[in-house]
């Protein structure tokens, strides 16, 4: 059971819903609102919980309250640390959120070894992904070139983050990777700019992306705007046209 739900985000489909939620953000906070902006993954979200330094547990998102218990597949990701990087505090209970991952090139060699031992292929690189981590045997998920980026908090003891920007600067500290294409922007022209910027470097990316991901950058902020049943309010993913082939 995840301590903190993991919430699906409510999705904006073009320019006028973009600015509408920004519209609800400035109305709720009566300022101008700081954003952080993340290109939104097609992966499948993990959680990593560690507790005095040491990677204990890793469980899907589930139904958002109870997710499947995946932790000795996660251990067979490489980029995933066992032990958190003690040059950095560390707090006694840590849950990180990530998403895990093939990027293309792993993905065409993996199919292309399959081919050649006349096994199925796969269809897709986030199939692909979802499919090892729920391998019942964590030695064939370990065969399969699975990465992860971490963005998220879920439950901590031990230590105060005041943003989102922090808590992405303090990850990679621990020994975790995070994407080097998120920013950090004020108000509706950021939103506009840092969404056309990842459309126009998508097809160039290593990895398969929906959409992008905007949040709110105060922790304090995300408080006050709190969460609908299904999704937070300080959030918003605006997708991006389906590639089409």
């Amino acid at each position: 059971t995840h301590r903190i739900p993991l919430l699906s985000l409510s999705n904006a489909m073009n320019n006028e819903e973009l600015k509408l939620f920004n519209t609800q953000m400035k109305k709720s906070l009566d300022k101008k609102i700081e954003y952080v902006g993340e290109p939104k993954l097609d992966g499948l979200a993990v959680e990593l919980i560690y507790e005095n330094g040491k990677f204990v547990k890793g469980s899907t998102r589930g139904d958002g309250q109870i997710g499947e218990d995946i932790t000795e597949n996660l251990k067979t990701i490489k980029a995933i640390p066992l032990y958190l990087n003690e040059d950095y505090t560390i707090p006694a209970i840590l849950e990180v959120r990530g998403e895990v991952f093939i990027n293309h090139t792993d993905f065409k060699s993996l199919n292309k070894k399959r081919m050649k031992n006349g096994e199925s292929l796969f269809a897709n690189p986030r199939n692909c992904a979802a499919g090892s981590l729920r391998q019942l045997d964590s030695s064939v998920t370990a065969t399969r070139p699975l990465r992860i980026y971490c963005y998220a908090p879920g439950y901590i003891e031990g230590l105060n983050f005041n943003s989102q920007i922090d808590f992405l600067k303090a990850l990679p500290k621990w020994g975790f990777p995070v994407n080097q294409e998120i920013q950090l922007g004020v108000g509706i022209a950021f939103l506009n700019k840092y969404y056309k910027y990842i459309e126009s470097i998508r097809n160039n990316l290593t990895y398969d992306i929906d959409g992008v991901v905007f949040k709110v950058n105060s922790y304090k902020d995300q408080e006050l705007l709190g969460t609908r049943s299904r999704s937070p309010r300080w959030a918003i993913a605006a997708k991006l046209k389906a590639v089409q082939a």
